[in-house]
């Protein structure tokens, strides 16, 4: 515990919470939250962390920072100069560039530079998938990689299988017992984020299975609304709720389904699967290597050409076959494969271990 060490992120998200108590245990932890929003107070917010780690680099032994991002730059840039050890944890929005939507740290020009010159000068690049890793070698062939899967908090199979309703569990969760539900968990508050984690998709799908009850947990409803697309009526839009609330529609839905068009690794896939849910998903990113093959995958093709694609209120061929799927999966039943899967290759110790 006398090895110091600086840990840096912009949000405490469960992935930094996770790696913060992981760290601890052999560091003596400091902890800097880099503020980059809004985006005005960037500036500032840089000359901020340049000050901070003037005076402090010399008192750790290892800078352990969560995304390339502009929050990277001069930690690497100092790391490099002090020689010391440094680990960026990239995971996804670091190393993509989705111009079409404004999304990802490659997005824009500067913000890329610093983004990539931070790979290189990092003494490792921790990747969350082998998606994420070739990525990474590919925009940046000199940087060093490690792959170290994200950890998952795996419920014991007793509390995968038991409801644990209790006094402020929600109406809707208790109706959900007693059907079989399609559930997806996606944090969304920008259309951005809305279009990259396909919820349109997921919504349009929705549409094409009246009877069915689909739920959508973790999402501003009001982005619905700025995205100009009406939630079919047998969506139910749950905004962000507390992890033992969230445990709550992992043990009552039936079917996991998660259309991303990119994702590094879904954590919530995971979490679903570790509850025994069937998963079905977009092959996109990191998320077949989650699923290492088990439940259902699809290729989603865009179909249309102009601008307000997105809009459209007929399905695809792609849905149509989402659709088919999730008929399949409702006639199946949960399934403590998909859970081992998980227990196996991405628990919290699996992680601790690499890491430590």
């Amino acid at each position: 515990m006398n090895k110091k060490a600086l840990f840096i992120y912009t949000h405490s998200s469960t992935f930094v919470r996770g790696d913060i108590s992981i760290l601890s245990k052999k560091y003596n932890l400091t902890e800097y939250q880099f503020k980059n929003n809004p985006k005005t107070q960037l500036p500032l917010s840089l000359f901020k962390l340049l000050i901070y780690l003037l005076f402090n680099i010399n008192k750790v032994e290892l800078i352990y920072i969560w995304f390339a991002d502009y929050h990277s730059f001069l930690p690497t840039l100092l790391g490099k100069l002090f020689n010391k050890k440094v680990l960026i944890v990239i995971g996804g929005y670091d190393v993509c560039r989705e111009k079409k939507y404004n999304y990802g740290s490659l997005s824009k020009p500067l913000r890329a530079f610093m983004t990539l010159q931070s790979m290189k000068w990092a003494s490792c690049n921790l990747c969350v998938s082998k998606n994420i890793e070739r990525t990474v070698k590919a925009i940046a062939p000199n940087a060093q990689t490690k792959l170290i899967y994200n950890g998952v908090q795996i419920p014991s199979l007793q509390e995968s299988f038991s409801p644990q309703l209790n006094n402020n569990s929600t109406q809707t969760i208790r109706e959900n017992a007693s059907q079989k539900s399609i559930l997806c968990v996606a944090l969304i508050s920008t259309v951005q984020t809305f279009y990259i984690k396909g919820i349109d998709r997921f919504n349009r799908v929705a549409s094409l299975l009246p009877h069915t009850q689909f739920i959508l947990v973790g999402c501003n409803a009001t982005v619905f609304e700025w995205a100009g697309i009406k939630p079919s009526p047998n969506l139910k839009i749950v905004e962000a709720i507390p992890p033992e609330e969230l445990a709550e529609y992992y043990r009552t839905s039936h079917v996991y389904c998660q259309f991303s068009r990119r994702e590094s690794f879904s954590l919530s896939l995971a979490e679903a699967m570790s509850y025994r849910m069937i998963p079905i998903i977009s092959k996109a990113g990191g998320m077949p290597e989650v699923t290492g093959g088990l439940g259902f995958s699809l290729y989603f093709y865009e179909p249309y050409s102009n601008k307000n694609e997105h809009n459209k209120s007929s399905a695809s061929n792609s849905e149509l076959k989402a659709a088919q799927l999730i008929k399949e999966a409702l006639t199946l039943e949960k399934n403590n494969i998909f859970r081992e899967r998980i227990i196996h290759n991405f628990s919290l110790e699996k992680r601790d271990v690499a890491l430590c």
